[in-house]
């Protein structure tokens, strides 16, 4: 038989259809808004956005409502004792989304993509049930985010330099 039919009697007890994330209640303000902000709406193939997609694409303001609102989940963090590095971590977070989506109408994909204010409620839970272990991982993350920045900058002045250099 399938096994979409419940056999009774058999021991087998079915899933449920959803699952609900059982939410601390020191960051159910922070889950709400990442959730109406990143992934409340579900398109067909259950790819999620939220209001933060379609925020971005109003020209010009769009980008800087967005980063302001996702800054309260920064500052919940903080009011909740957050190491420097997870703060330093989510900051990063907003700005790589603030700025890559002011890039005119491909920024605003990268925005509903990116999804900063639900990577910085996972920083903020994961922060919760683990802090030592959540430090570690952001120190690494802001590490790599410097090497990275540093990289762009250095590389086009490196090949900048040889360029004039062999003119």
């Amino acid at each position: 038989m399938s096994q979409s039919i419940t056999h009774y009697g058999s021991g087998h007890v079915p899933e449920p259809v959803v699952s609900g994330e059982i939410v601390d209640s020191r960051i159910a303000d922070v889950e709400a808004l990442a959730r109406w902000m990143d992934y409340c709406f579900v398109l067909p193939g259950g790819f999620r956005f939220g209001f933060a997609g379609i925020i971005g694409f109003i020209p010009g303001v769009g980008d800087i409502v967005d980063a302001i609102v996702s800054l309260y989940i920064v500052h919940r963090a903080l009011q909740l004792g957050l190491p420097r590095v997870s703060i330093a971590r989510m900051v990063v977070n907003v700005g790589i989304e603030g700025f890559a989506g002011a890039v005119p109408f491909i920024g605003d994909f990268f925005d509903i993509v990116f999804k900063a204010n639900r990577r910085n409620y996972e920083i903020l839970r994961s922060h919760m049930r683990a802090s030592r272990h959540q430090s570690r991982l952001d120190s690494l993350f802001l590490v790599a985010t410097g090497l990275i920045v540093a990289a762009a900058i250095i590389v086009p002045l490196v090949v900048l330099a040889w360029l004039i250099h062999r003119i």
